[in-house]
């Protein structure tokens, strides 16, 4: 059984023989074995959130501490949870959407470089520059974590490159995104794309940067030229 505590902010999962409350925006997992009362508390790898109204929790843990089993085909990368004998989640990792399962961190992060690099722009400039940076996440030559995306820094020649000028200019720490951005950061997490798979865009007025400028452009959005 899966219920909610609204006193702990915490997504709370019950068998017959264990409870185990997820806190929402925590890396941890608190439980309960036999009914004893005796709470203990398990460090997880991931962060559970709430996204579109729905809490994620780690799913493999949570099997294992229910007492079920949990197998992992490298081959056909597929992760399979059995219990009593039945396979009861059967999973393709290829099927699983990186977009549908970030972090809260990433989230923030998303919603803040959104609103600082397109707060002026259109809901579809604002789209455009969320999908960008979810396509480079998901292209090999970047960084695979949306945080690590939006500050990545590279050095040539003793001199530091940064991704993105809010990061440079410390903008993205004082942006508060408005309704529409988060909107628009959603409907890239859904799949939509104005950027038309771009994975940069850069103001022409402002930048004078060859390499970027080199790319193949996929759109012009407001401010912003897009490219792969």
């Amino acid at each position: 059984m899966v219920s909610w505590s609204e006193q702990y902010r915490s997504a709370v999962v019950r068998s017959k023989q264990t409870i185990i409350g997820f806190p929402e925006h925590q890396s941890f997992a608190d439980y309960d074995l036999h009914g004893r009362n005796q709470w203990k508390r398990d460090n997880l790898g991931t962060t559970s959130f709430i996204h579109e109204g729905r809490m994620y929790v780690p799913l493999a843990y949570t099997a294992r501490k229910l007492g079920m089993q949990v197998s992992y085909d490298a081959h056909t990368r597929t992760t399979s949870i059995h219990h009593a004998g039945i396979t009861v989640a059967p999973q393709s990792a290829s099927q699983l959407s990186s977009r549908q399962s970030l972090s809260a961190d990433d989230l923030y992060w998303l919603n803040q470089i959104t609103e600082a690099e397109a707060g002026d722009e259109s809901y579809n400039g604002k789209l455009a520059v969320a999908a960008s940076i979810l396509n480079r996440v998901e292209s090999p030559d970047w960084p695979n974590s949306i945080k690590e995306t939006i500050f990545h820094v590279t050095t040539f020649n003793g001199i530091s490159y940064y991704q993105y000028s809010p990061v440079l200019d410390k903008r993205i720490y004082h942006v508060t995104p408005n309704k529409e951005t988060i909107k628009a950061v959603q409907a890239a997490l859904r799949g939509e794309d104005s950027s038309k798979g771009a994975v940069v865009f850069f103001n022409p007025d402002k930048t004078d940067n060859q390499w970027v400028r080199s790319r193949e452009v996929t759109v012009t959005i407001g401010n912003h030229v897009f490219a792969r």
